[in-house]
């Protein structure tokens, strides 16, 4: 972490989390984990991962429907926190590597 950074871990990933909640509220995401959290120095900014799950149609055999019939699959965001509090966090979607 930068010394002179303005935001500390803890409040970056509740930001993010805070964040990603807001902007997914008209969506029924659950399951909202804390993957990997990262300083970029270059950036000036904490790039914070979170799995969760979302309906869809993806990944169905593996993790099936919940009550109500709804199928869901699993996604990971990355959100940038900005250290600086005039810029804006922002989403984007994480890529895995293929098996």
């Amino acid at each position: 972490m930068d010394a002179g950074s303005i935001v500390d871990v803890k409040q970056a990933v509740a930001k993010a989390r805070d964040y990603l909640k807001a902007v997914f509220s008209d969506e029924q995401i659950s399951e909202l984990r804390l993957e990997e959290v990262e300083f970029d120095k270059r950036d000036d900014a904490w790039l914070i991962t979170f799995g969760l799950l979302r309906p869809g149609s993806e990944n169905l055999a593996r993790f099936g429907a919940v009550p109500g019939g709804t199928m869901l699959n699993r996604t990971y965001k990355v959100v940038r926190i900005p250290n600086d509090e005039n810029e804006l966090p922002s989403i984007k979607i994480r890529e895995l590597a293929e098996e």
